[in-house]
């Protein structure tokens, strides 16, 4: 047998080669396929097959690419109702590819069709060594049963079935994940990217409840907020995505053409660099998602998906790097870059903007004296673990809708544990017309660093 695990960072995304014979299987491939296609050659095997274990909610699957590009079949939960050509597998149905057997077990939660399939290495022997467990279980974490909000009762109920299941494999079973330590398809994932039943079984707190009434109120507490992207690629995914060579034909914008195409066709523009390089100039109106944050995530959560998008790049060297951290989260409307960066827009005397910036010592000196609005724009997982007295909870994406809380007029200085997300905060802020955004460097990591408080708990009002 040969086997390789894929990850894709930014999406914390887990897919599988595995091969036997001639042939190979990719199981949940990303749109980008040349790294199972690499891999398939240096096995000298031929991809004959495509797994799907879900309808993945936070990325768009390859598996269209990958059918595409090979001529393999693809296999997904018939339960999952997709309408590309595929071959439907059902709740314990079984099938062979060479020496690998496959048996795929129903296990909704996360999501209704969740599935898992466990494998048998005929070479080895006839029990099952592997099983990928998609997002149904993940290494020390479940899959989150809150997507679809008006069943998540329901779908918790029945992971809890669908976990009782999984422990009735064997301990020495290898458990492979479709996510990591990053991705918000669960809470508290770790950072080791593979597991066994047995130490699941052991230290994964999920898979110890024994009742249901318990195993619901751990898990439905304190789940992280879902993006904007998620349910949008579900259904994406379901439908079978668009492939990459049918999307727009990215091209050079002079600053000029970016101006007007803001006014005429009302192109978002994202700017990739640096929160610094933002913050001294940028285009009015821009979205910073920093390349150096977690881009796909926040592009994915804030940014329309109907919008052509031209970017701004410090270095056009990564532009297919970006383009590939858009596409996976279904932003393939991008229709350039503006060449030069912002250097070719200042010299062409166009308006710039930039945001303000603050150490957290003179952010320190002003909360003592005249405290301005200071918003911690992280996670609440992150607020109540320890935070800046007299800060107010306010996570980036809620920017869109929250803005309305506070008064434009008055400066408001925003906040994070690096800068990146609090940058994307004020450029949000920014566009809703606030005059005075200020963005404090280093965020609560820089304030513990000067020896300065943090508390924890509270609700962040």
């Amino acid at each position: 047998m040969h086997f390789a695990q894929i990850y894709t960072p930014g999406i914390a995304q887990c897919s599988y080669v595995i091969g036997s014979g001639n042939k190979c299987v990719v199981v949940d491939p990303v749109r980008i396929i040349e790294p199972y296609l690499e891999k398939a050659k240096e096995f000298n095997m031929q991809i004959t097959a495509i797994l799907e274990t879900h309808l993945h909610a936070d990325f768009v699957s390859g598996h269209m690419e990958l059918a595409e590009a090979t001529g393999a079949e693809i296999y997904a939960p018939k339960i999952a109702n997709c309408e590309f050509a595929h071959r439907p597998i059902d709740d314990g149905e079984e099938f062979t590819i060479e020496n690998l057997h496959f048996k795929l077990l129903e296990t909704p939660g996360h999501t209704p069709d969740c599935t898992v399939y466990v494998v048998t290495d005929h070479e080895r022997g006839e029990e099952p060594v592997m099983a990928f467990s998609g997002d149904t279980l993940l290494v020390g974490a479940v899959g989150r049963p809150d997507l679809f909000p008006s069943r998540e009762e329901e779908l918790a109920e029945k992971l809890f079935q669908s976990l009782r299941k999984l422990k009735e494999l064997p301990d020495h079973v290898e458990v492979y994940p479709a996510h990591g330590m990053g991705s918000l398809c669960g809470k508290a994932l770790s950072a080791k990217l593979w597991s066994t039943i047995g130490t699941e079984r052991r230290f994964n707190d999920s898979l110890r409840h024994t009742e249901l009434d318990s195993f619901k109120k751990d898990l439905l507490s304190d789940m992280p907020a879902a993006p904007d992207h998620f349910a949008r690629c579900t259904e994406i995914n379901r439908k079978g995505p668009a492939l990459i060579r049918e999307t727009l034909t990215t091209r050079p914008f002079e600053p000029e053409e970016v101006e007007g195409a803001m006014k005429t066709e009302g192109c978002s523009i994202i700017d990739v660099r640096t929160y610094h390089s933002f913050a001294a100039a940028h285009v009015p109106g821009s979205y910073s998602i920093s390349k150096h944050g977690n881009l796909p995530t926040f592009a994915g959560w804030i940014v329309p998906p109907e919008d052509k998008l031209i970017l701004v790049l410090d270095n056009e060297d990564k532009l297919q790097k970006i383009k590939t951290a858009l596409y996976n989260v279904g932003l393939d409307n991008i229709a350039g870059y503006l060449e030069g960066s912002i250097e070719s827009w200042i010299k062409k005397g166009l308006p710039v903007s930039k945001v303000e910036t603050i150490s957290v010592h003179l952010l320190r000196e002003w909360m003592r004296s005249d405290p301005p609005l200071v918003l911690d724009t992280r996670a609440e997982s992150e607020y109540k673990d320890s935070h800046i007295k007299g800060t107010i909870l306010a996570p980036t994406p809620d920017m869109r809708h929250r803005y309305k809380e506070w008064d434009a007029d008055k400066p408001v200085v925003v906040l994070c544990n690096t800068s990146n997300r609090s940058m994307t905060a004020a450029s949000l802020l920014k566009q809703r017309n606030f005059k005075r955004v200020i963005n404090a460097l280093g965020g609560t990591t820089a304030w513990a660093a000067a020896g300065y408080q943090l508390q924890t708990g509270g609700d962040g009002q």
